[in-house]
């Protein structure tokens, strides 16, 4: 071959090296199912870490509280879990004694309280938490997961926290959830955003009611969309009952 047909081939494969690099290449952000493993960790008793776990994540995948596997496993906050660890997901006999005669002894206290009529929680009233949607809703719809709703947006969409909160797990370690964001908001809610095509705020950010935590991602029909749930004490609520509607 001379190197005038090597001047003129050269960029002739080029060529043909990008036009198949486009086609292989997909825009499809959501669903991601990234974890083929999880069923080898977990059981319906127990799990065992993997690398990228945060008991926030644990709990979301299994329906559980994340306060109560922490107590079945005698983990205190900060919740740091190690990999290879093997963690129950049901409650032990000798956990749950404990956790009856904390139950008392609350109880018992709370009926002292009532009794003396101390005027010093009066002053302590709760936060109230008032959810806005993460997106301009365009249509909505039941998810691919047990839980939760598919919220269709629109193009270069931002998602946005639909309250004050704190990131407690970021990333694509949850099978069926794609890039998802977990943010707890106090001691009982949590929400949790997935399907998108990029996170904007890393594990351990604390985020402002309505602040952009992500960008929305596109489904297999080429539709902007956002997985969104609500859930308290680990059970999922209904998302409208909740929302403004």
């Amino acid at each position: 071959m001379t190197d005038k047909q090597n001047i003129y081939l050269t960029p002739l494969l080029l060529l043909l090296l990008a036009v198949l690099v486009s086609c292989s290449s997909t825009q499809q952000y959501a669903p991601v199912y990234s974890d083929k493993n999880w069923a080898k960790n977990t059981s319906a008793t127990k799990h065992v870490v993997r690398l990228g776990d945060t008991l926030y994540s644990i709990a979301w995948q299994t329906g559980k509280d994340y306060k109560k596997i922490a107590t079945w496993n005698n983990i205190s906050w900060p919740y740091t879990i190690y990999k290879g660890q093997t963690l129950s997901l049901v409650a032990r006999k000798s956990a749950y004694k404990v956790t009856q005669k904390k139950a008392v002894k609350r109880q018992k206290t709370v009926k002292k309280q009532k009794i003396t009529k101390k005027t010093s929680n009066i002053s302590k009233k709760e936060v109230q938490l008032t959810w806005q949607w993460p997106i301009k809703v365009k249509k909505l719809e039941k998810g691919l997961v047990n839980t939760g709703l598919i919220l269709v947006g629109s193009t270069g969409e931002l998602v946005r926290s639909s309250e004050r909160g704190k990131v407690v797990y970021a990333g694509n370690g949850l099978k069926g959830y794609g890039n998802l964001l977990i943010i707890k908001h106090d001691e009982e809610f949590l929400t949790a955003y997935g399907y998108n095509k990029r996170l904007l705020v890393k594990e351990g950010s604390v985020v402002k009611k309505g602040q952009a935590i992500a960008e929305i991602g596109i489904d297999k029909k080429k539709r902007r969309v956002l997985f969104f749930e609500i859930r308290q004490h680990g059970k999922a609520l209904s998302v409208t009952k909740y929302m403004p509607k």
